[in-house]
């Protein structure tokens, strides 16, 4: 579990493009960001500032401290959103160690879901008369514990059925699903920035497993835009075809589920892409 930055900071970092993109995101008035960053900039910006505020009505400011399933804060359909799209995000990875016969080292990725997202839905779950799934998860992360291939594939299956069973629940409940996958394409980009921003130590890998769960994350986010691809071309062509030019960027600091040898970017560099592509879905909200 790690802390989490607010996304008014990334934004602040984004909208501040022109003194540099990437530069630590400290807490700055993002207003003071808006007034700087060139009109159509600071116009997405102000348009993300007011989804990202309706998204938070009603709850408590956020705080610090909150990594993977926290934010209370959210309303419950994007916290729902963003804590499903983690744990595919980590089913993701998790996968693709399998896949390269590396079920030791995939064993955490199916074993977080339960352990550390879980328990934040099971209310929301209930709320949105979404059948539970914990007894999936368990099966699955034994079937891999058990190096078992046969009973994984299907034990996968099962808990990827739950998962779209759980998405198209909430998108029957949500009058602007493009724009609650925005919202939550938001939530799960940060999280991957600061997995990434863990994982690094001294310009080295040090935890393999936050570099590996920040792929899965980024891989998930790609998924999901392109699941409503169609939405926001219709809505603007050029902002999503950018966005897509900012995700090529990013996805170079993870060339494989196998963490390389040094960071491929640094830090700075793939939070400066995540506040870029911010920019970018301000465009398409």
């Amino acid at each position: 579990m790690i802390k989490s930055r607010k996304v008014w900071v990334g934004l602040g970092a984004a909208v501040l493009a022109g003194t540099g993109v990437g530069a630590p995101a400290e807490a700055q008035p993002l207003a003071r960001g808006i007034e700087q960053a060139a009109p159509g900039e600071a116009s997405a910006a102000r348009h993300l500032v007011l989804r990202v505020t309706e998204s938070h009505a009603g709850h408590a400011p956020a705080g610090d401290g909150e990594g993977e399933g926290g934010g209370a804060q959210l309303a419950p359909d994007l916290r729902l959103t963003r804590d499903l799209a983690l744990i595919s995000g980590h089913l993701t990875v998790g996968n693709e160690l399998v896949e390269a016969g590396r079920w030791s080292e995939a064993m955490v990725h199916f074993l977080h879901p339960a352990e550390e997202l879980y328990g934040g839905i099971a209310g929301d779950l209930k709320s949105f008369g979404i059948p539970p799934f914990a007894a999936a998860l368990k099966v699955l992360a034994q079937t891999v514990k058990a190096q078992k291939q046969e009973a994984y594939e299907g034990a996968l299956k099962t808990v990827r059925e739950r998962l779209a069973t759980a998405d198209a629940a909430v998108k029957a409940k949500t009058a602007d699903w493009p724009g609650l996958t925005l919202d939550a394409v938001l939530e799960v980009l940060n999280t991957a920035g600061e997995e990434y921003e863990a994982a690094i130590e001294d310009g080295k890998f040090k935890l393999v497993v936050e570099y590996q769960d920040s792929r899965g994350f980024i891989l998930q986010a790609e998924q999901m835009l392109a699941a409503v691809a169609p939405d926001l071309e219709k809505k603007n062509a050029g902002a999503y075809a950018a966005l897509q030019r900012e995700l090529g960027e990013l996805k170079k600091a993870w060339p494989h589920a196998v963490a390389p040898d040094k960071p491929v970017l640094d830090v700075s560099e793939v939070l400066g892409l995540i506040a870029k592509a911010e920019i970018e879905i301000g465009k398409l909200m």
